[in-house]
């Protein structure tokens, strides 16, 4: 039976960077590539709490969200099986240090011109140019 998920991620800024992470090879989609955090809202969970939620379990930051979309997106996964809607947020960095989830490899914290020289998907490539361009 097919699936529908809600998701949320963000672009998380501090002292104009961005936070970027490697998504770990035992992801069923996008493994192996550069992402943004975030992830599936649960079923009953504010948006604002869902993203919080997220952004902490795969960082370990506190951040600050803005309450206004950056951007929309969706996929399929390649055996139709699931399809993502998603909304990205901005963020403020507030504090904590980085400490990954087991969902991801690396970290950095880039300018945001930089993400295009790094193996990502070309929908969040697209999206973080235009962060750019607004920076």
């Amino acid at each position: 039976m097919a699936e529908f998920k809600v998701a949320l991620k963000a672009i998380i800024q501090k002292d104009g960077k961005i936070l970027v992470l490697k998504r770990s090879c035992e992801e069923d989609v996008f493994a192996e590539l550069w992402d943004i955090p975030g992830g599936k809202i649960e079923y009953g969970e504010k948006t604002i709490d869902g993203i919080k939620r997220e952004v902490f379990e795969e960082t370990g930051l506190d951040v600050e969200i803005e309450f206004r979309p950056w951007s929309l997106w969706s996929f399929m996964t390649p055996a139709k099986e699931r399809q993502t809607v998603g909304i990205t947020l901005l963020a403020k960095y507030l504090g904590g240090e980085v400490k990954l989830s087991n969902e991801h490899t690396d970290y950095k914290w880039i300018y945001p011109s930089e993400f295009a020289d790094m193996s990502a998907d070309p929908s969040l490539k697209n999206e973080i140019a235009k962060y750019a361009e607004q920076k």
